[in-house]
């Protein structure tokens, strides 16, 4: 093989794919990147075997040829190449040339037959979603992450189905660590077929997918076949293997029907649960929201730390409500709305707390109340 390309654009895309490649799996050769030139074009393949990457770019292929090449060194090498344009030249024994005159790398390439294979999905029937929309669901999916030996599918991956609402389909992704739950309801054009058994998308390969929604374009195709949920671009393609199990029945969870309605002003209430949150540690997690009359008391006692209490006016007149919340909880679900007001949705101090907006409830969620020590 010997080819030569624009560095800019194949530098942004191999800082996308590293999320992919710098994943440990059992196979040694999923940190590599299979790259393929072929007439005036060069594909580029990432595969960690639960998300694969698979992109097609210009390029000056002077010899066709194939090979797989570490994801990481290859793209500091190109990253840091003072030239615009590069040279790669793969001469013998696996070992690839990268670059010319006075700079120039040799590093030794991997057996490309033992790259994982990549799904070949055909006939995908896709609809379209608007771009803002997408990263969206994305961004609420990924802010609900979950630790290194979680084991629980639901909290693993987030849940995609097709509702009806307002008599329109949407299209509706959950996601949950039981502690909290964020749900956001998103228009699309086509149709779309769904099995019958849960679609559990895994959250590491929605946040893998984030890197390549362009919020400049309009809309991307979205899509599942094969047990696969397929993004696709105009050259770019991004397949998620989805999870196997079933999800838990979350509706009841976002009712807010018969829950008292509090407007807050979103950006002066998110500040103040990180000036509350300052006290918070690993053991003492919880502030103490009391709603009363036309107030709200937000207090916090860490022994190991110390104490805070902050009192703000809002419009309140039902019977006082104490409950305790993860004030970080608070934080990310208040960064994914965009409006200057919301609405707190509250019952009893058990009781969740529902977050939503004043107009619409395409975006809701959840938090769970903590018990009070």
């Amino acid at each position: 093989m010997k080819i030569s390309f624009n560095k800019k654009e194949i530098v942004d895309v191999l800082s996308k794919i590293q999320g992919i490649t710098g994943r440990k799996t059992s196979l040694t050769i999923t940190s590599d990147i299979l790259i393929k030139a072929v007439g005036s074009s060069i594909t580029i393949t990432a595969n960690d075997m639960e998300t694969a990457f698979y992109g097609t770019y210009g390029a000056e292929v002077d010899r066709e040829g194939i090979l797989s090449i570490n994801s990481k060194k290859f793209y500091e090498i190109l990253r840091e190449y003072p030239d615009d344009e590069i040279l790669v030249h793969e001469v013998e024994n696996r070992w690839v040339e990268i670059g010319r005159g006075d700079s120039i790398y040799h590093i030794v390439s991997s057996d490309h037959e033992n790259f994982p294979e990549t799904p070949v999905i055909e006939d995908v029937e896709f609809i379209e979603i608007k771009s803002k929309d997408l990263k969206k669901m994305v961004e609420m999916s990924s802010v609900i992450g979950y630790s290194g030996d979680e084991k629980r599918i639901y909290v693993l991956g987030s849940l995609i189905e097709k509702i009806i609402k307002d008599g329109n389909e949407r299209l509706r992704v959950v996601s949950t660590d039981s502690k909290r739950l964020h749900c956001y309801d998103a228009e699309f054009k086509g149709n779309l077929n769904l099995p019958e058994e849960s679609i559990i998308v895994p959250k590491k390969g929605l946040s893998e997918l984030n890197k390549f929604i362009d919020g400049n374009k309009e809309s991307f195709n979205v899509g599942i076949k094969d047990n696969h949920f397929i993004f696709q671009d105009e050259n770019e393609s991004v397949m998620i293997k989805l999870l196997e199990g079933e999800y838990p029945d979350y509706k009841p969870v976002i009712n807010y029907q018969d829950m008292i309605p509090v407007e807050v002003d979103r950006m002066m209430f998110s500040t103040l649960m990180k000036r509350i949150s300052i006290l918070t540690s690993d053991d003492y997690k919880s502030v103490i929201l009391n709603f009363k009359s036309n107030e709200l008391m937000v207090t916090i006692t860490n022994p190991e730390i110390g104490e805070s209490k902050e009192r703000i006016m809002i419009p309140f007149s039902a019977d006082e409500i104490k409950s305790a919340f993860n004030p970080r909880y608070f934080m990310d679900a208040l960064g994914l709305f965009e409006d200057s007001m919301v609405v707190l949705n509250l019952k009893e101090s058990k009781s969740p707390c529902i977050i939503k907006s004043l107009d619409n409830d395409r975006l809701i969620c959840v938090i769970m109340a903590m018990h009070i020590s």
